[in-house]
């Protein structure tokens, strides 16, 4: 037996809230469904696989459609932020430059993730806008995801909703 000192372990535990991004991780199956800005709507499908890096965060890569038949690939990640006590995130994809840095909450019920952000405007070039991505868990296979445009009087409207079906 040596007297030698142990090391500490180094880096952050995951803690209660961290539980949650459990509910994420997986393979699945989208479905999205789009309202452009002429009122129409746009139906594509996708995938995304959900893995866990370090217990801290729920990591994704998935690929599905986008408006004109390109095909998108896009990252996220998301986890709770000890030092700040909230939620925090990301979203990127190649057909954006912008990197959409996410600010969580979560309900008293544990069903919903709101994530807020701000992000290039849709309609008018060099001016942001607020955007909100509301995730609900509906049951262990199922998810939805609803994405919102905050307008000029401060009022929500959805323009996209994924459903996610596990695989």
């Amino acid at each position: 037996m040596s007297n030698e000192a142990q090391p500490e372990e180094m880096g952050t535990k995951p803690v209660a809230e961290h539980e949650w991004l459990k509910n994420l991780l997986g393979e699945w199956r989208t479905e999205a469904v789009m309202t452009m800005p002429d009122g129409s709507t746009m139906t594509s499908r996708g995938s995304e696989r959900v893995v866990s890096l370090g217990g801290l965060w729920a990591f994704t890569e998935g690929g599905g459609e986008v408006p004109g038949g390109q095909q998108m690939q896009y990252k996220t990640g998301l986890g709770y932020d000890v030092s700040f006590k909230e939620y925090r995130g990301f979203w990127i994809a190649d057909q954006s430059s912008h990197l959409w840095k996410y600010i969580g909450t979560l309900s008293a019920d544990g069903r919903t993730m709101t994530l807020d952000c701000e992000g290039p405007h849709m309609e008018r070039d060099g001016e942001t806008a607020n955007y909100r991505d509301v995730i609900e868990l509906i049951d262990e296979d199922t998810r939805t995801m609803t994405s919102y445009a905050q307008d000029e009087n401060g009022g929500w409207s959805a323009f996209m909703k994924v459903t996610y079906t596990r695989v």
